[in-house]
């Protein structure tokens, strides 16, 4: 059986190649600068701030190494208006990372198109489309798009126009703006029947605002369209979101193609374990996630990521530990939590208090413990950096209420009064906070 695990090698390697990350040349170089102008390039270079881009703020943050074509992400195609023929490949390779949720490397591929052909406008939409979660990035790159927009084609011109509008719509009126959008795209898909990328769009965008009144139908209907017309797109993964909360069994068919669909991105093989799971099909489950790690495992190796920069890694991980508990793989569910506490912290990525490896390693080392009443383990890791007293209070709270069982499961009646003891105090030290705040 492969592990799914990292190595202490590969480890090490990631530690190493964090600061190899930081070296690499920028996608937007000083390179495109305008030739013979020196003069004018070294006063600019006064100008910006170290860590900057030459470009503008919007491209301070994201992707800094140039793009290359990974392949197997999605059989997708967005015929746009564009001179460079390789900047069409990067744009359909952004297009099916995006619709992986694959977001930072979605980016880095629109980037690298604009790169390529500064004048595509479709480009910064793609880019805008990765950030719709950052609003100051978003209006950034949609008023890049729009600088360009003259040189774009009449259905191009009506994907900006609704990115656009939504970006900059109010969001404390979030049912208008979510409405107008709609409104935009389906007055796209009635002129332009067969773009299937709109479609998509709408599809997920439906899910996304859903409420008590969103009909599930239709945004089925949408993605049996374009089903119809390419089997093996990507939506399914949109499919697989649009049921898993509310009929599960709907979604199967999406659940066996969507990491076929894009083979190369871990976010669509992890997803069909959510309709296994809801679903009882564990070892299903099971297989989804662990193919998503190994495919995980290979970007990290390959392009020098470290692992919590991948923004469903520890998810993924900490799911598949539920899943084999569920079917009874009680030693690889504790080696790969031990696993996802040794990996290399990191302020913004990887930290106890954040939903990284290392809080959920932590989690599920402490469930799995429980779930199959391994007392000698927990009691001995809870002297190691495994299960080390932290001051996450929540945290604790679990540790203390676990070592207390395991004490007590053991017939040391005294450690488990001693647990009990300072289980009690934390809580009458909380409650007592909790009242002085009022």
């Amino acid at each position: 059986m492969m592990k799914l695990f990292l190595p202490v090698s590969l480890r090490y390697f990631m530690t190493v190649t964090a600061l190899l990350f930081l070296s690499n040349t920028a996608v937007w170089s000083a390179d495109k600068a305008a030739a013979g102008d020196e003069k004018k390039e070294n006063n600019q270079a006064e100008d910006i701030l170290a860590g900057h881009s030459y470009h503008g703020e919007v491209f301070n943050e994201g992707p800094r190494r140039a793009a290359y074509l990974m392949g197997s992400t999605g059989d997708v195609h967005f015929d746009v208006t564009v001179k460079n023929p390789e900047a069409q490949k990067f744009l359909d390779q952004g297009l099916g990372q995006l619709h992986g949720f694959w977001y930072l490397e979605a980016e880095r591929s629109f980037r690298h198109a604009a790169n390529l052909d500064p004048d595509c406008a479709m480009a910064f939409w793609g880019a805008a489309m990765c950030n719709l979660k950052n609003d100051k990035r978003a209006k950034g790159f949609i008023e890049e798009a729009n600088k360009r927009i003259a040189k774009a084609s009449p259905r191009e011109k009506l994907h900006i126009k609704a990115l656009e509008a939504y970006i900059n719509a109010d969001k404390k009126k979030s049912k208008q703006r979510d409405e107008a959008y709609t409104k935009a795209m389906e007055d796209l898909i009635l002129e332009y029947p067969d773009d299937l990328e709109a479609k998509a769009f709408l599809a997920v965008h439906l899910y996304n605002t859903r409420s008590s009144s969103t009909s599930y139908i239709a945004a089925e209907a949408l993605l049996q369209e374009i089903f119809a017309q390419n089997p093996m797109h990507p939506a399914h993964h949109y499919r697989i979101h649009l049921w898993d909360h509310r009929k599960p069994e709907m979604a199967l068919t999406s659940a066996a193609k969507c990491g076929q669909s894009s083979p190369g991105i871990a976010h669509m093989w992890h997803m069909p374990g959510h309709i296994y799971s809801r679903l009882h099909r564990y070892q299903d489950a099971v297989w989804q996630q662990e193919a998503s790690a190994r495919v995980d495992h290979a970007h990290m190796m390959r392009d020098a990521v470290m692992p919590d920069q991948i923004h469903n890694y520890a998810h993924n991980n900490e799911w598949l530990i539920r899943n084999l508990i569920f079917i009874g793989r009680v030693h690889d569910a504790v080696a790969l939590a031990k696993n996802m506490i040794e990996l290399p912290q990191h302020p913004k990525y990887n930290t106890l208090k954040k939903r990284g490896s290392a809080k959920y390693g932590r989690m599920r080392l402490l469930q799995v413990l429980r779930t199959y009443e391994l007392w000698d383990e927990l009691i001995a890791l809870s002297q190691t950096p495994y299960l080390e007293p932290t001051d996450v209070e929540e945290e604790q709270l679990t540790r203390l209420r676990y070592l207390g069982l395991a004490y007590y499961g053991k017939g040391n009646l005294k450690e488990g009064d001693a647990q009990l003891a300072k289980l009690q105090k934390r809580l009458d030290t909380l409650q007592a906070e909790k009242q002085q705040a009022e």
